[in-house]
């Protein structure tokens, strides 16, 4: 589960981000993969709409005669940057996968509890520092004035 304000990976116990503070809207963030299901179908269509993109680019520049060499040159970046941006989003898809299926969960077995504390292994009572505005804000003890 994703923060809605900043998109950080949410814990589903928590009901603010621990990022940004915003409220997690429990209802908007259900467990549906709708979010990963518009995202494939988007990262197959740019790899497809590229491709198609690319065979009519050269078609056109075979029309006008263009220089096999610009047409290469031309196709390698258009392909390029198809391709990385399809990387891109495909990568995205991967982390949304693992993110919605390996959420945190502890093992009992791998927790280790604590024994009881007995008296010897108490700590010492200690007074709490003292803070700043403690110091700062406290009031003068009033002083009587001897009238003549």
């Amino acid at each position: 589960m994703y923060c809605q304000t900043c998109g950080n990976l949410l814990d589903t116990k928590l009901n603010y981000c621990n990022r940004c503070g915003g409220c997690i809207d429990k209802l908007a963030t259900t467990k549906d993969s709708t979010g990963l299901e518009y995202l494939s179908m988007a990262t197959g269509f740019v790899g497809l709409g590229g491709l198609g993109l690319t065979v009519g680019l050269i078609a056109i520049l075979l029309n006008y005669n263009v220089i096999p060499q610009v047409i290469v040159m031309l196709t390698f970046a258009f392909l390029s940057a198809v391709f990385g941006i399809s990387f891109l989003m495909i990568q995205q898809v991967s982390r949304m996968t693992k993110s919605a299926s390996g959420e945190k969960t502890f093992d009992k077995a791998s927790v280790q509890q604590l024994g009881a504390i007995n008296t010897a292994q108490l700590e010492e009572h200690r007074e709490p520092a003292r803070s700043v505005t403690e110091n700062t804000t406290r009031t003068l003890d009033e002083v009587l004035i001897e009238r003549k």
